[in-house]
């Protein structure tokens, strides 16, 4: 079945005159390539358990998703949604769903497209709609390098608590409670094929704003974290990330929360252009995984428990989730 070829964009069309509801065929998330990992990294990551990227499908269906270890492993980020019914979808990420639980992810999220029958069909699925992000797409040349007066440094490892403390500071509450962001999401490194790295601009002794870039295969997707007054500072952040990590031609896709319309502007105004808007989806694991282990595997894990946690490595993450619900 990966040899179907899923389309760019959702398809829909009316099912029959006995159901008003649209049917919903192809990609539903419709990402662009820059959010996709190779089909071969996510077979692999299927066939062997791999916890950053895997593909799951139906079996005897022509239904499969790509998803993503992304903010950290505890988080699946989905980069593909292909269905040729949207009933083979939603059996489709139920089971997604069950399975992120019993590996200890706590919720499975992405970015969909703002169309009023994608957006209905996946609530029905359980996610819930939480902000409202604009990909803007450019080139590096676009962006100035930065003036010598500005403060800007590589993120190094200890450097993941200010970040935090920094998107607390921006971010607001209700969007902080559905990301469920902690300081291990602002870790640097190699994950799920990408390359990441932060860059954060200080000033007085305080962090004002964070870029992290995640690269591969000549693209580049830019996540901003800044405060207000330093909405004139984030064209010289990202400036200064890209320079040290994309060439003068490689693709940048800078996503940017609707709350920053004023670093929208100025991004806009240096040559970026609106590729579109869309919202940004989530939907927890937790609860439904926590009662749903049978007794005897429920007693198992109970057992690996009280073991020293060097027995039972490949088995921590259903332990995790047995200590989370033993805990609430």
């Amino acid at each position: 079945m990966f040899w179907w070829r899923a389309n760019n964009a959702p398809m829909i069309a009316d099912d029959s005159p006995d159901q008003p509801a649209a049917a919903l065929r192809g990609d539903l998330v419709a990402l662009p390539a820059a959010f996709h990992l190779s089909p071969i990294r996510g077979l692999l990551g299927s066939a062997f358990g791999a916890a950053t990227g895997r593909f799951v499908h139906e079996r005897g269906q022509r239904a499969y998703a790509q998803v993503i270890a992304e903010p950290g492993r505890d988080h699946w980020f989905i980069a593909r949604l292909v269905v040729s019914r949207a009933e083979e979808g939603q059996r489709l990420l139920d089971r997604l769903a069950r399975e992120a639980g019993l590996r200890g992810v706590i919720r499975l999220h992405t970015l969909i497209p703002e169309h009023p029958d994608l957006i209905a069909w996946w609530q029905r699925a359980g996610f819930t709609p939480f902000r409202r992000i604009h990909l803007l797409a450019g080139q590096r040349e676009q962006l100035a390098l930065p003036s010598q007066s500005l403060t800007i440094r590589h993120q190094q490892a200890l450097d993941a608590w200010e970040v935090q403390r920094l998107y607390e500071r921006v971010t607001p509450r209700p969007v902080q409670f559905a990301e469920a962001r902690t300081r291990a999401a602002w870790h640097v490194g190699q994950r799920a094929g990408w390359r990441i790295r932060g860059y954060l601009l200080t000033a007085d002794g305080e962090t004002r704003a964070y870029c992290r870039v995640r690269s591969r295969a000549g693209w580049h997707i830019v996540e901003l974290v800044a405060e207000d007054q330093a909405a004139s500072e984030a064209i010289a952040i990202v400036g200064a990330a890209l320079a040290c990590c994309a060439r003068p031609r490689d693709q940048v896709l800078l996503l940017l929360p609707d709350e920053a319309g004023a670093t929208r502007a100025r991004f806009e105004q240096a040559g970026l252009t609106l590729l579109e808007t869309r919202l940004w989806v989530a939907r927890y694991t937790i609860r439904r995984i926590r009662a749903g282990f049978p007794i005897a595997e429920h007693a198992r894990l109970a057992g690996l428990a009280e073991a020293p946690r060097v027995l039972y490595h490949h088995e921590r993450p259903k332990v995790a989730v047995l200590e989370r619900a033993t805990r609430s």
